[in-house]
């Protein structure tokens, strides 16, 4: 079986015009995997998997790095054999661990990286993920070894919204690279890709990927325009942060990220990029300003926006409820998310009233 960090990196180079033909011989290499013949089931990963990630941490603190990459490998295998997509979690986690451990270098952990993805199994498209996890690691050594790699494996088969969080990660190691041509044109395509997703959290997920890249992507451009789309995709990103946890039956998450945002311990009121573009703009004066009312809507407007009630809202645990109160709750999860509009809008005039256009 060949490797597929080889196919990717030493496969023949195809004729101009011979599309079909490099098809097929992927599909061939592909049908020879021997745990894709299996038809293996896929597991889903349980709670224990965040426990586990945590005793890693305190194993690595304790001990040091190669007890907790030994750990974390014991983990990984069960998780394979099992098909278990928390395979995922483990290797984002066991892959900086090798990274930071000096006695193994970048190549033997690429190498196990590459040996885990040639074997997991081929009917769950969330192990996609992987390739993601292997760019990040080529990424630490050569970011445009990592655009190359991504490149070829979107390259591989027909694009579908399986795929979507690859083309925003290649679209970030774009602008890290500087290549901003192609960058605009991964973001444009990416966006082609969010609608086909029903999940509500799920789409909100992807929503806030395409704005955070998108505002990476205008920081990189100096101007007035851009700056302030920067402000205008940033704002909007934070909001679908706070959305995804709107949720009435578990509202007391909501509360807690409220909370992170608020001491400052999530998000971008320190960061150096929204210090620059507000000083660039001559706003920096208005730094609280923009705070308190951007959190203002946040905390208090959208979640009524995204239909929960104050009553859901401000529940403690304890409260009377009534059947009819649960089962509205109950099934909030299942409303399609369709309020980008609403918070597309309200963000591009609070932006306008801090920097109004220019004649």
């Amino acid at each position: 079986m060949i490797s597929f960090f080889k196919r990717i990196f030493f496969r023949r180079k195809k004729p101009t015009g011979d599309n079909g033909n490099f098809r097929i011989q992927f599909k061939e290499l592909e049908n020879s995997n021997s745990l894709k013949k299996k038809g293996k089931l896929v597991k889903h990963p349980d709670a224990d998997v965040h426990k586990l990630m945590i005793l890693a941490t305190k194993i690595k603190r304790k001990d040091g790095y190669l007890k907790a990459i030994e750990f974390l490998k014991d983990i990984s295998e069960t998780y394979l054999r099992e098909g278990n997509t928390a395979l995922v979690s483990c290797m984002n986690k066991l892959i900086p661990y090798i990274r930071r451990e000096p006695t193994i270098s970048y190549k033997d952990a690429r190498d196990y990286l590459a040996t885990i993805i040639d074997n997991i199994p081929a009917n769950e498209p969330y192990f996609l993920n992987l390739h993601i996890t292997m760019a990040d690691h080529i990424n630490s050594f050569d970011t445009g070894e990592a655009i190359r790699y991504l490149s070829g494996v979107l390259d591989m088969d027909a694009l579908t919204h399986h795929q979507y969080s690859m083309l925003i990660k290649l679209a970030d190691l774009n602008i890290v690279n500087q290549n901003k041509k192609q960058a605009g044109k991964l973001l444009d395509i990416a966006r082609n890709y969010i609608e086909p997703c029903t999940d509500r959290f799920d789409k909100i997920r992807r929503e806030r990927m395409w704005f955070r890249a998108s505002a990476n992507f205008a920081y990189n451009e100096i101007n007035k325009t851009r700056n302030t789309d920067y402000l205008y995709y940033l704002f909007i990103e934070f909001l679908l942060d706070m959305s995804r946890v709107v949720n009435p039956m578990n509202i007391e998450d909501f509360h807690k990220r409220k909370d992170q945002y608020f001491k400052k311990e999530r998000g971008f009121a320190d960061s150096e990029k929204f210090h620059s573009i507000i000083k660039q703009l001559n706003i920096e004066d208005k730094k609280e300003t923009i705070l308190k009312q951007l959190y203002g809507f946040a905390f208090e407007e959208l979640p009524l926006i995204l239909g929960v009630t104050k009553t859901e809202l401000y529940f403690r645990p304890g409260d009377k409820e009534s059947l009819i109160e649960i089962r509205a709750k109950k099934v909030f999860y299942r409303r399609p998310f369709k309020e980008l509009s609403n918070i597309r809008d309200w963000v591009q005039k609070f932006v306008n009233s801090l920097v109004p256009a220019t004649t």
